[in-house]
């Protein structure tokens, strides 16, 4: 009985991934200072009561004040990386880890030295195409050895935040506060509050409560998630100085080179009176060279409104906005990448693709919170702050969408969505619109909630996603619909209704199960696949579907009786047939 309070304490909890690159989280001291320990972090962080019930399994948590317990997993790099020596190479393969275990786990964080982590969280964001899962790049400043140290906080609050929130960006996360990733720099080299957004305010502040501020958050695509590697390296950057020499300029951007982040002074300026060096980056851009303009500032955006700045752009210089150096460089890597027309480079560089600039086509929409209903019940309530008809807005407009998704209202859904309503809105039991609009078959609205952006994984207080509400509602359009969006049963969590189908020689709905991505290989909890039960029961044509799908007649379970068995001692000739060939 103890096994199965444990199963059930665990079944619903969110998977979380580690990556451990290396970095001063996990070193220890040695005779010449800190160094980097092989398999010391996963030790130290078991130790810790925050991360580890005694009662449970290794990797999981306590409950914590939010619900529900968080299940994680720790992968090491070997060797461990110093960030001072990080690469494109790893990025790439920090990437390709997340891609490899995206389907396993529900959120990932990925631990790195501090000196480059803005710059690795930038080019993740650009790699990690069509992301649907939190993604959290966090470290310390004083390794996890120490009594006094900042890297169990950082840890503990990312895994809070990745184990209980869908936050479908790359983040960096330090010192309470949780930054879009592609807007951190590192501002401080000794400080615990080590990094800061200067340009765009954090996605969430961690206090006495969590703060998520979701109208800042940016909606998944809902399209297939995949990895676009970074690997062109002729790329750099240059920093201007007074009096810069021309011939430095023209080594410079000399070939190999094909792209150069200009760190210009204020507003993006730079020598207008200087026909030289104008003429250097003339005759650069005219060669192919993709010339990116970024502030030397913390804070603040290029401009053109100044003549030197001008002067600039009529040389061919792209305005970068408000991006950061790391955010420019790793962005313009990327798209050199992908082997676009240099055009296409120049005009997606001046483009926000992941949050990592502020467009000045940019403009406030108008609010859902402003909606005049919004605000009649905000008046009853005497909400008078803008805080105040916040939360009323927050409490109000997850209920409204999802019963007009439920209700199949595409039109109220719609005048919802352009008014500012998170398409991802969950209500108390945690289901979204999608999975109201799932449940009940509509196709039209589940097709305008995938295109704005919907995740079609997510899961509702009873771990059930819009997949399994379609296919349970045997809603075959939608849930064909939504398998096209890359949604996937989790094999686990539907065991066991797979396994009362086939006992049931349902026949229809195994092969919704099966096509959804159901596991006919695991068993329930005396180990019976659902092969044993078609077995048992004599359903001929489900135990075909099953072994088309993957069943092995061979499985055994808890009493070691393969399927096969099952079918001679209840007399099945034609299972025995089938299960024999």
């Amino acid at each position: 009985m103890q096994g199965e309070s444990t199963r059930d304490a665990i079944k619903d909890a969110r998977r979380v991934l580690m990556i451990y690159t290396g970095g001063t989280i996990g070193m220890t001291q040695g005779p010449s200072g800190y160094r980097p320990e092989a398999g010391f972090l996963a030790r130290a962080i078991r130790s810790l009561p925050a991360f580890q019930d005694p009662s449970m399994p290794a990797g999981v948590t306590p409950p914590s004040r939010l619900g529900g317990r968080i299940r994680y997993e720790l992968i090491e790099y070997d060797p461990l990386l110093d960030s001072s020596n990080m690469g494109m190479d790893d990025w790439v393969r920090i990437a390709h880890d997340i891609e490899r275990h995206y389907d396993d786990f529900d959120a990932f964080i990925v631990l790195h030295g501090t000196d480059t982590m803005a710059y690795t969280a930038s080019a993740l964001s650009f790699m990690l195409e069509n992301l649907g899962k939190t993604v959290i790049v966090t470290g310390s400043q004083i390794p996890l050895c120490e009594v006094r140290n900042d890297g169990e906080d950082n840890l503990l609050d990312a895994l809070i935040l990745a184990g209980h929130y869908d936050i479908p960006e790359v983040c960096l996360y330090f010192r309470s506060h949780l930054f879009r990733g592609n807007r951190t720099r590192k501002v401080d080299a000794s400080a615990l509050a080590a990094f800061d957004s200067q340009n765009f305010p954090p996605l969430a502040t961690v206090g006495i409560d969590v703060d998520i501020a979701w109208e800042r958050v940016l909606a998944p695509t809902g399209e297939r998630f995949r990895v676009r590697e970074i690997n062109n390296p002729n790329v750099a950057v240059l920093r201007l100085f007074p009096g810069i020499s021309s011939h430095v300029l023209e080594n410079l951007l000399s070939p190999p080179l094909q792209g150069v982040v200009l760190e210009t002074y204020g507003a993006g300026n730079a020598p207008d009176n200087r026909a030289d060096f104008l003429e250097a980056l003339r005759r650069a851009h005219e060669r192919g060279v993709v010339l990116v303009n970024a502030t030397q500032c913390g804070r603040g955006s290029v401009a053109a409104h100044y003549a030197a700045g001008a002067a600039l752009a009529d040389a061919g210089v792209v305005g970068g906005a408000d991006m950061t150096t790391e955010a420019a460089l790793t962005k313009l890597a990327y798209l050199l990448s992908l082997g676009l027309e240099r055009d296409e480079v120049r005009r997606l560089l001046a483009s926000n693709l992941r949050g990592e600039l502020t467009s000045r086509a940019e403009v406030r929409r108008f609010s859902f919170r402003e909606k005049a209903f919004v605000q009649s019940v905000a008046q009853a309530v005497e909400a008078t702050s803008e805080r105040d008809r916040g939360v009323v807005a927050d409490a109000l407009y997850p209920v409204l969408m999802c019963s007009a998704a439920g209700n199949g209202d595409v039109d109220g859904v719609r005048r919802m969505l352009d008014g500012g309503a998170d398409v991802n809105g969950a209500d108390y039991d945690r289901r979204t619109p999608l999975h109201l609009a799932a449940a009940e078959g509509h196709v039209d609205v589940v097709g305008l909630l995938l295109e704005r952006g919907a995740e079609v994984d997510r899961a509702d207080r009873w771990g059930a996603t819009p997949l399994r509400d379609a296919v349970s509602g045997a809603h075959d359009e939608v849930a064909a619909l939504l398998r096209d969006r890359g949604a996937r049963l989790d094999p686990a969590r539907v065991v066991d209704t797979l396994c009362v189908a086939a006992a049931k020689g349902a026949l229809t709905v195994v092969h919704r199960l099966l096509v959804s991505g159901a596991d006919p290989t695991l068993g329930d909890y005396d180990g019976r696949t659902p092969l044993h039960l078609a077995a048992s029961e004599g359903h001929l044509e489900v135990a075909r579907a099953l072994l088309l799908g993957g069943a092995s007649p061979r499985a055994r379970d808890r009493w070691q009786s393969t399927p096969l068995d099952d079918a001679i001692r209840h007399e099945r000739p034609e299972l025995v047939a089938l299960l024999s060939e």
